[in-house]
């Protein structure tokens, strides 16, 4: 059974984009428009999370497999280009490939519009299908494609998080609207136009409405207005409470920053309750090792190797924080001299590997120039 139908290409030159196209069912396998980075929280939560998983590197004992997947996958795309594109599209889509050319030792990015996957009714087995022209078809082994899925009921397919926010896509998308027909009436309110002494017919309503308005709003709000004594001019009320609450209003961002696994500070929401380094430490914990869990796996699983990510740059600290940590280690007698001069990227001084003597903390310093500590025993 067809797990995937191949849509057409939309026309455009780039083969990312090429993959993205219109969402417009309430089917999980439908591929994702653009237009869906055009919400500002979704590119945020997106660029996040890819950027994430495209900048720690994935490292693997074997060196060629290495600078395969890290450096030079294919004579195209770099490293970094190469997962963040797999990682976009898994985001936005559930799914996203990769060609595996054993004998010239390439990964090449494959956009979602190019391949299709079916699953054997009987055996279970999947095999792909690549199109890369809309012309051919190529049939591949399983074992020749990577396939990431975050995602997947039943292992054989992925979902995308954005199935889960089409009611807060639309609410979002209303408040936005709502602000932006504000805006474009030049922030004024309701306009009420009185003639005096005038039998007005409908049809001479709207010409005296569109009349008016085109000379008054948009380009034109701020220029003065000049009426006649037949003609009254007073507002009504403006009443912003509607606009406070676009403003103000959270809860789509929090929604999406949800479905993606993302801690709300991420996407600019307040959180007063963490600050960066546990921000750091629960982003890692809660959102990114799932997404690294369904690389690493596929990677393991198809090339047969042992590949782990490199978290350390996420989890490094800024220079005041690890001071402070490099001296609490020392004078707890966690760090030796050197091991606390380590963390601050700093040379070792002689004498520098035993452990600080409680009551000797006076007049030690990182520098070596105070006498040297004895082993606690």
């Amino acid at each position: 059974m067809g797990i995937f139908s191949k849509k057409t290409n939309n026309g455009g030159n780039d083969p990312f984009l090429d993959a993205l196209v219109d969402y417009s069912s309430n089917d999980p396998g439908s591929f994702v428009g653009t237009g869906t980075l055009r919400n500002s929280d979704i590119y945020a939560a997106v660029s996040i999370i890819a950027g994430d998983l495209a900048s720690n590197p994935i490292i693997c004992d074997t060196a060629l497999y290495n600078k395969m997947v890290n450096e030079r996958p294919n004579s195209l795309m770099d490293g970094h280009s190469f997962k963040y594109a797999l990682a976009v599209e898994m985001l936005l889509n559930g799914n996203s490939f990769a060609l595996i050319d054993r004998n010239n030792h390439n990964l090449s990015f494959v956009p979602n519009n190019q391949m299709t996957v079916t699953q054997d009714d009987v055996s279970k087995q999947l095999s792909y299908s690549y199109s890369p022209d809309g012309q051919r078809n190529i049939k591949l082994d399983a074992t020749e494609v990577l396939h990431f899925k975050y995602f997947t009921r039943d292992g054989a397919v992925g979902i995308s998080p954005l199935y889960a926010l089409r009611d807060e896509q639309r609410i979002q998308r209303t408040g936005n609207d709502t602000l932006w027909k504000f805006l474009s009436q030049g922030i004024h309110a309701p306009t009420v136009l009185t003639v005096k002494q005038a039998q007005i017919s409908p049809e001479s309503r709207d010409k005296i409405r569109e009349k008016f308005e085109q000379q008054n709003l948009g380009d034109n709000a701020l220029r003065t207005i000049v009426v006649d004594d037949s003609i009254d001019i007073r507002n009504l009320p403006l009443n912003t409470d509607i606009l406070k609450l676009v403003n103000s209003n959270d809860w789509t961002t929090r929604q999406i920053a949800k479905a993606f696994g993302l801690p709300p500070e991420r996407l600019g929401v307040e959180n007063e309750h963490s600050n960066q380094q546990q921000s750091n430490i629960q982003y890692l914990q809660g959102t990114l090792q799932h997404y690294e869990d369904c690389f690493v796996s596929e990677l393991n699983f198809k090339l047969n190797q042992n590949f782990q990510y490199d978290n350390s740059r996420l989890l490094s600290l800024d220079p005041a924080q690890q001071q402070q940590l490099a001296v609490e280690g020392y004078t707890s007698g966690l760090y030796t001299r050197n091991e606390a001069r380590k963390l601050l990227n700093l040379d070792p001084v002689i004498n520098g590997d035993n452990f600080i003597e409680r009551g000797q903390l006076d007049g030690q310093a990182f520098d070596g120039s105070s006498r040297t500590a004895s082993t606690v025993e």
